[in-house]
């Protein structure tokens, strides 16, 4: 599975497994969680594509840099530098096999610790104590564990079928990412040789729900889902031939 290995001053501080996809941002509903001004709340997503590996940026305010030149969406070979904010992440795919599924990824992530890096006056003061710990040892992967995510909100979101074919009517938006696309690790199954593996992310954080476009045309309300878009009861998405009406289940 491919990764993005994250390094302040030569010194690796996490490796994140990148699964289907892997969101980075400030807020702590991101796979990888950088608490940095610098960083917008969702700043840039990998994802896979076909047989390759995709970052894209999120509309941040400082950008999105790939190998110090600044990106929309770029595919990624093994060995770029992503550049968010001051923090580089390294894309490793040397490793990368078949992709998991997303609730394996997330256990992945789970296992590694809710990881939330601070900001650059305190790396540098973290790592100034970890050198001195661990005696100068470059190149040692090293897990910082701030806080956890907080614990789901007691509504969660819903997607009902309004046309097109779909193996349900509605689907509970229970995980912290959901999936529509081709993909068997999909929530929401999209049927046809040409459609996307993944079309849409739906991330779930404390304050709802955001829709992501990954590929593909969708769009919000008759309107090109371009971005992100936080969701509101009523919203449809239409998804290459699926229409879906967004709720809230009590």
């Amino acid at each position: 599975m491919a990764k993005l290995i994250l390094q302040f001053d030569n010194q690796v501080l996490n490796e994140c497994p990148i699964g289907l996809m892997a969101t980075i941002g400030r807020l702590p509903d991101n796979t990888l969680v950088i608490d940095n001004p610098a960083v917008s709340s969702h700043h840039a997503c990998v994802f896979r594509d076909g047989d390759h590996y995709v970052v894209e940026d999120l509309e941040s305010t400082n950008g999105t840099f790939v190998n110090e030149q600044r990106v929309t969406r770029q595919v990624l070979r093994n060995g770029d530098v992503v550049l968010v904010g001051k923090h580089k992440l390294v894309f490793d795919e040397i490793a990368a096999g078949e992709p998991v599924d997303t609730e394996e990824a997330a256990r992945v992530i789970s296992n590694l610790g809710d990881t939330v890096f601070l900001d650059t006056k305190k790396h540098r003061e973290l790592l100034a104590k970890l050198r001195e710990a661990q005696g100068d040892a470059a190149g040692v992967g090293m897990t910082v564990k701030m806080h956890t995510v907080p614990a789901a909100a007691a509504k969660v979101g819903m997607l009902r079928v309004l046309a097109g074919r779909a193996e349900k009517t509605e689907y509970l938006l229970a995980g912290r990412t959901s999936m529509i696309g081709k993909s068997s690790a999909a929530l929401i199954r999209l049927e046809g040789w040409f459609k996307p593996d993944l079309a849409v992310a739906i991330t779930r954080n404390g304050e709802g729900y955001v829709a992501s476009r990954l590929n593909g045309k969708p769009s919000i309300n008759n309107r090109p889902l371009d971005g992100r878009h936080e969701l509101k009861k009523g919203d449809v998405l239409r998804v290459a031939g699926l229409t879906l009406e967004f709720s809230i289940k009590e």
